[in-house]
Formats: C-alpha cells, structure tokens, sequence
C-alpha cells in the first residue's frame, strides 16, 4: 500500500535551512558593500533620473529650472523660477528650492538638494577622454560652467547646448562614470570599463 505523503521531514528541512544559510551569507555582504564601480554607476544613474525629472517638472510647471553642481561639497540641487509672473528669474536660494520642492533628499549649509553617496565624487578619476564626443578635462564640463537650465519648455538653455558631469569614487580611480546632457535634453548615463565608455 502506497502512503501520500504530506510535508518535510526534519532532515529536508534543516538541509534546505542550510542552503539557504550558504545563500546568504554570500549574497548580503554584497548587498551591504557594493563595489566602487557599481556606487559610481548607482550614483550615475540617480543623477540621470533627477535630470529627467526635473525635466519633466519644467514642462509640468511652465517655469525655468537650473540644476546647479558644487563640485568641492558633492552635492547638486535644483531652483525653480517661482515668481508670480514667471518671468524666468533664479536669485538661487533655499527658499526657491523649498517652494518648488525640487532635490529635497539631502542638503549643504541649509539648501535642499541631493548628497552624493559615501567616497563618491565629482571626477574624471583615471579617464583621459569622454564618451563619444565629450572630453575629460574637468569633473563638470557644462556650457554654463557649473550648472545646467531648463527653459519653461523643459529644453537646455542655451539651445543645443549640453555637457558631461562625471563621478568617480575616491577609494578606486578606476570606478568611474558619466551623464551627458545633449541640446535636445536627453540625459545618459556611461560607464568607463577597460578604458573604452560603454552604456
């Protein structure tokens, strides 16, 4: 007589626990410490999806933006014109970025915006040159200097103007990446492997 069987025995049990226990133990340290290499691209790709939505906030709103970078602190945030009349003034303060509540996840000496990770910084680390069309001259290579604008149609300003921010960690020069902004306000992220870019 056949009996149906229902269940685990203890054994299946505890050897399923142990591979699992394996599991783990290789997987979350991992997790908790990522490598160089994948904070700057993490970090990367985060500015990338700010950009965009700060973009996208820009049309929404019909008012001007400006993402400034400050290099030395690694942080960014952004001002929003928020002038009754919208006449496309950006004086820079906290209070622009409050009203607008645009990049309010972190902060320098009292001004909303964001924090770059831990040991992540503004920097070309061991690149000589850029992705397609873009040099390695400086960490922020923007045609403003430092900073990037929206026009209130969410298009770069000036016109068909961009530039490259580039990050790099400061454990491991060779972990670095880019986000390149075209004229036409599109935004990628690059990362540098083996000294060749590659998205």
């Amino acid at each position: 007589m056949l009996r149906n069987r229902l269940g685990f025995t203890l054994v299946e049990a505890i050897v399923v626990m142990l591979i699992l226990a394996v599991v783990a133990s290789i997987a979350v340290p991992r997790a908790l410490n990522p490598s160089p290499q994948r904070q700057v691209d993490l970090a990367a790709r985060a500015l990338t999806r700010d950009l965009e939505l700060l973009r996208m906030r820009t049309i929404s709103a019909k008012r001007r933006v400006r993402v400034r970078v400050n290099v030395s602190q690694g942080f960014y945030t952004a001002f929003m014109d928020t002038t009754a009349a919208r006449l496309g003034t950006i004086s820079e303060t906290a209070a622009e970025v409050r009203q607008s509540s645009l990049l309010t996840r972190g902060g320098h000496e009292g001004v909303p915006g964001v924090n770059l990770p831990k040991k992540v910084e503004f920097g070309t680390g061991v690149a000589s040159s850029g992705p397609p069309g873009y040099g390695a001259t400086g960490p922020v290579l923007l045609v403003n200097g430092d900073y990037v604008e929206f026009d209130s149609h969410g298009m770069v300003d000036p016109a068909g103007t961009g530039g490259i921010i580039y990050l790099t960690h400061e454990d491991d020069p060779t972990a670095v990446a880019a986000v390149t902004i075209t004229g036409a306000s599109a935004f990628r992220s690059w990362r540098y492997r083996g000294g060749s870019w590659v998205r």
